[in-house]
């Protein structure tokens, strides 16, 4: 339990945080608002201090969006739409806390998205891609038999279901039981990849990377980064004994890095978005923000020469987004924008926006358009820049 916090200032501001913990304990509790300075005397203490009180607000917020079912809501309104894509980044940051009570509702989760995976039909296709989720709305789920991808969803989920494996053994040996349904969700989105083995809408090049769905058969660079990452889970999850296939994983996940580093632009110091469709800095969506995807899930260190290129350029053409400045059309945060810094080792920017989230969370409040899988991704920044 925390007491004092010192924050941010020369003046120092001295604020009593009572049950720091026990905060994340009671989805709807707030704690009382500390009162915050200005200035750029910052210190180590300071900031874990802030760190441990913009994460308990945060878990709280995202445990109090799931359903009795475990489906975690996409934001706090009654028919809020249920989106697995985002949902999965609001477990995976509930994990980056392993307390009992957020293990619960990971599991809770996990457990809600495999009893949703679609088999080859459903009564919204006749064709489907078996292993697949679509979106839900809450309060009664209902759902219109759509989803934003395929490639994404599996590959995010993958990335959720290893990190559960290694909370404990009990973790590992329930998932045992899924091992049918995790191998199905592996399967989905092995089937999105262009690669011998599948013949996709459109030109097959067999470049290993992953189109969204059947339906929509573009190669995002966002979610081949994550696919890259959900292929890694995979092989840690078939080392554990929790995956089947007869996929040659190590194969795809080399050509699938081939085929995204394809996309970077030597002469324009960026990589195309999509293949086939070139980036403009000027674009805030999807354009520059694939630029941080590569290095973010792994497909390139935070010292190769092209993601300090795309990260010094994101950076000189966004320059506020550290400061709280939305740049989004939607009007959207994205905090996966922290998560991009701190995976970079950039300690200074994502402590300045944790600073500004964190004086909009001593006041019970959220940025506007707040959802789950902003907090998410704020939540996994903090674990990354916090081991740095």
């Amino acid at each position: 339990m925390k007491h004092i916090v010192n924050i941010i200032s020369r003046i120092t501001v001295i604020c009593i945080l009572p049950c720091l913990v026990c905060c994340s304990c009671d989805s709807t509790s707030t704690l009382p608002p500390p009162s915050t300075g200005g200035g750029s005397g910052t210190t180590e203490t300071d900031m874990t201090a802030l760190y441990e009180y913009v994460r308990s607000y945060q878990t709280s917020y995202i445990r109090s969006l799931q359903l009795p079912s475990g489906a975690i809501k996409d934001n706090e309104t009654e028919n809020s739409k249920i989106t697995p894509y985002f949902a999965n980044f609001a477990a995976l940051a509930l994990l980056t806390e392993p307390t009992e009570q957020n293990v619960s509702a990971a599991k809770k989760y996990i457990s809600w998205y495999l009893s949703k995976l679609n088999g080859t039909s459903t009564q919204f296709k006749g064709n489907e891609i078996a292993g697949s989720v679509y979106d839900y709305f809450a309060p009664n789920e209902t759902c219109k038999g759509k989803y934003d991808s395929v490639d994404s969803y599996a590959a995010t989920f993958l990335e959720l279901a290893s990190r559960f494996a290694d909370i404990s053994g009990g973790c590992k040996s329930w998932l045992m039981g899924h091992k049918d349904k995790l191998s199905l969700v592996l399967s989905a989105m092995i089937k999105t990849i262009d690669c011998a083995s599948n013949t996709l809408p459109g030109e097959n090049l067999n470049d290993c990377l992953s189109i969204a769905h059947y339906d929509y058969a573009i190669k995002y660079l966002m979610d081949n980064s994550e696919v890259n990452m959900g292929l890694k889970a995979a092989m840690r999850l078939k080392s554990a004994g929790l995956i089947e296939t007869s996929q040659d994983l190590d194969a795809l996940l080399s050509g699938n890095k081939s085929g995204i580093l394809g996309l970077y632009n030597e002469s324009d110091g960026n990589y195309d978005y999509a293949k086939g469709h070139s980036s403009k800095w000027s674009e805030f969506y999807p354009s520059a923000t694939a630029q941080l995807y590569p290095c973010l899930f792994g497909v390139v260190p935070a010292d190769d020469p092209r993601s300090k290129a795309v990260y010094e350029k994101f950076n000189s053409t966004y320059p506020e987004w550290s400061t709280g400045k939305t740049y989004s059309n939607s009007g959207h945060p994205w905090t996966m924008i922290a998560y991009a810094a701190a995976a970079m080792g950039d300690a200074g920017r994502v402590n300045a926006y944790l600073t500004h989230i964190y004086g909009l969370n001593v006041k019970g409040e959220q940025k506007e358009r707040w959802y789950d899988a902003e907090a998410g991704a704020l939540l996994l920044a903090i674990e990354k820049v916090s081991k740095k």
